[in-house]
């Protein structure tokens, strides 16, 4: 038969000064056949936060990859060091400011388990869904091709506070890869093709009408503009994978 151990708080007051004396322990520690297993303490209804029981699985392991004395709590430093793994690239402060939206601990920015798991459901439903991103990217697209171009992408992507030349590098990389895998390569650099009016069809296909003479004293007719030329060693995004690629 198992033996509970039921952890003590004073220990958490020692390693973790910031977070309230006397508070709940975060892990439930066993003792069978000589061997102690560690089990978390789930306190959060993993339902509201939509986290389903594969998620919790993953987001377990991963956190017991930095949880190393088993608490159920990390500090701060361990907590850098998740996010990292998790892909985001933020300063001291950032990571701080990250920690204090659902750690009670605000001096030494500790996250417990139960805290990790809010912040996981917080950061999905801030990320913005597939049909959002094509929206952000249709509205620079004036001409709806469907593409933009490489240039023009780093250009807002530098604007985001967030995102450096290195993590810009990082995405296209990846997304240049899987193109390679799909045989779209050639996709990039094939200049866009913008999308015809309902009223461009219309006059395409009225038959030609005959020039009539120029009146005396009319006026010119007004020169088209030419087209903007367009760099043929530019790269061309499709906006389209590249939102679904962010998805996966």
């Amino acid at each position: 038969m198992a033996k509970l151990t039921k952890s003590t708080s004073n220990l958490n007051d020692v390693i973790h000064t910031g977070r309230p004396r006397n508070e709940e322990p975060h892990v439930k520690r066993t003792t069978k056949k000589k061997a102690d297993k560690i089990e978390y303490i789930v306190r959060v209804n993993l339902d509201k936060l939509k986290i389903d029981d594969d998620e919790f699985d993953d987001l377990q392991s991963l956190y017991m990859l930095f949880d190393l004395d088993r608490d159920g709590c990390l500090n701060f430093k361990e907590f850098e060091k998740l996010l990292r793994c998790l892909g985001y690239r933020c300063t001291e402060e950032q990571a701080q400011e990250m920690a204090t939206t659902v750690s009670v601990d605000t001096t030494m920015f500790s996250v417990s388990f139960n805290e990790f798991l809010t912040f996981m459901s917080k950061q999905q439903e801030t990320e913005p869904d597939e049909e959002t991103l094509i929206d952000i990217f249709t509205s620079l697209d004036k001409d709806n091709t469907g593409k933009i171009s490489e240039s023009s992408f780093r250009q807002i992507m530098k604007g985001k506070d967030d995102c450096s030349e290195e993590d810009i590098d990082d995405m296209l990389k990846e997304f240049y890869r899987l193109l390679d895998l799909k045989g779209l390569t050639d996709s990039m650099s094939a200049p866009p093709t913008p999308a015809k009016s309902i009223k461009q069809e219309e006059e395409e296909n009225e038959e030609p009408k005959t020039p009539s003479k120029k009146k005396k004293g009319g006026k010119t007719p007004l020169t088209p503009e030419p087209e903007p030329e367009i760099d043929v060693n530019e790269r061309w995004i499709d906006y389209r994978e590249f939102a679904a690629m962010l998805q996966n």
